[in-house]
């Protein structure tokens, strides 16, 4: 069966709630018994790093077979917010401490929220009783997910009254789990005091606890004299900027665009890059170091690799064919670094 789960637009979802379909189809095949067939895992916006978006392990699904007696909804959870984040999917993950289905094993969609809220549920049945609520739910508004007292997320209203993105800004972007170590990178926004603040958490996936000492705080500065700039410093603004693409999961090493919410600013693209085992910042790019915009944000897709180049504004620029000064990815040293890529790449 294959699982569908509020199909991603690149703005916003139309209803707060988790729509699972049946489909004859990968990754979990039940009209043919789906224990005897490999499990597909989704594991980053679009299925793979060069956002095809293409299921190329595909098999059995053709126009003929997708049809009203063989595809439908199933079931479906609510949530407690908007979705803009791809659902992302793995099978056979057995249920951490502290879950109410501690020590028993499921295929698992995680979904993340505005709302500041990651779930994990039952991607096959919602029964019995107890697969009808979330495997688990973590908010990253609370203590043990690096939130102040008092935290919540940003209000639409919080940002010059931007519709973009409403009522409320908190998990935006799809998050990208590493199944090596079986942990879930995400970025949430929450405002905390009169202070914004952004981070990027690495919970489990078999009970959303936080992992590697995090989260942390993301920050970052480069020398320049664009907008917002002081001395000849330019700091990345969590208030204004919008973490909107999709994570990119490269050589150990977590990838993290901004753009803005509705070109508000002063603002900036930037791409900061932190180690997935220790959340250490390896590197920070900015777009426009002395000028202003150049967001990155490219309607929710991920950044792409390898040596896949992105260029600011909407469109990602495949470094085979790029002609702008753009940030090289995925090098082995695990930075971001400027540069303009040769026609060959």
């Amino acid at each position: 069966m294959r699982r569908v789960v509020n199909k991603q637009a690149s703005k916003k979802q139309s209803s707060s709630a988790v729509k699972l379909f049946s489909a004859l189809s990968l990754p979990a095949l039940f009209l043919f018994g789906w224990s005897a067939m490999a499990q597909i895992s989704v594991l980053t916006q679009h299925y793979d790093i060069a956002r095809t978006g293409a299921n190329t392990s595909e098999a059995i699904l053709t126009p003929a077979n997708v049809s009203t007696s063989q595809f439908g909804k199933l079931f479906s959870y609510p949530v407690d917010g908007y979705v803009y984040a791809q659902p992302l999917y793995v099978p056979g993950v057995t249920m951490g401490a502290g879950t109410p289905q501690a020590g028993t094993k499921h295929n698992v969609i995680f979904v993340a929220t505005e709302n500041d809220s990651v779930y994990a549920f039952d991607a096959d049945r919602n029964s019995p009783v107890a697969n009808a609520s979330p495997l688990w739910r973590v908010t990253l508004l609370d203590a043990a997910h690096g939130a102040a007292p008092g935290a919540r997320v940003m209000y639409s209203t919080d940002i010059s009254n931007q519709v973009d993105i409403v009522p409320i800004i908190g998990i935006t972007s799809t998050p990208v789990i590493d199944p090596a170590t079986g942990t879930l990178y995400v970025v949430g926004k929450t405002k905390e005091g009169n202070a914004y603040v952004q981070r990027l958490h690495a919970l489990s996936i078999t009970n959303g606890a936080e992992k590697f000492g995090g989260p942390v705080k993301l920050q970052a500065s480069v020398k320049g004299t664009g907008t917002g700039s002081v001395a000849g410093t330019l700091n990345f603004d969590p208030y204004w900027q919008n973490q909107r693409a999709g994570l990119l999961l490269l050589h150990g090493i977590i990838y993290i665009a901004f753009g803005a919410h509705e070109d508000f600013g002063p603002w900036h693209g930037w791409i900061l890059a932190y180690n997935a085992a220790t959340l250490g910042q390896t590197g920070a790019w900015c777009s426009t170091p002395n000028g202003s915009s150049g967001g990155i944000w490219a309607a929710g897709t991920g950044l792409a690799a390898d040596r896949v180049c992105r260029c600011p504004g909407t469109r990602p620029a495949i470094g085979h064919r790029a002609v702008h000064d753009v940030p090289e990815i995925g090098g082995s040293e695990g930075g971001v670094k400027s540069g303009r890529p040769d026609a060959n790449r």
